[in-house]
């Protein structure tokens, strides 16, 4: 009798990139230019961004679906993958410095502890008047 295992479903894979800017960020970038007259031009210079991107939230921002739509990805199970795989990649590379750390302190305790050995071990001419010092 042959014994059958379930066959895992392919992962999908993530299309696009992770978002670079909050939908806060998008939000006063673009009131500041509906709203103050800031064009994309200054606009692009003082957040540096480009300008097709200042242009693109300007229209979304006078459409009212902004901030919708920027709520809608943080809420998509995609963008929260995002986040879990960015955190996951800083604690990884914290635990490796932690690693790296922890690997140096006790390389260090080992030397430290290998001296104390080699000047308390063995009396020699070199050593002798140390000794004799604590005997007066």
């Amino acid at each position: 009798m042959e014994v059958f295992t379930k066959v895992k479903p392919r992962e999908k894979k993530i299309i696009g990139r992770q978002p670079k800017w909050t939908a806060e960020y998008m939000h006063m970038v673009a009131q500041k230019v509906v709203e103050e007259g800031m064009t994309y031009r200054v606009a692009a210079k003082t957040f540096a961004i480009s300008t097709g991107a200042v242009s693109a939230w300007t229209k979304k921002y006078k459409k009212g679906n902004l901030l919708q739509s920027a709520k809608d990805k943080e809420q998509s199970p995609d963008y929260k993958i995002y986040q879990l795989e960015d955190q996951v990649k800083e604690l990884k590379t914290e635990i490796g410095d932690l690693y790296l750390q922890n690997q140096m302190l006790k390389k260090a305790l080992f030397h430290s502890q290998m001296k104390k050995k080699e000047n308390s071990s063995v009396i020699t001419s070199e050593n002798l008047a140390q000794f004799q010092k604590a005997a007066k």
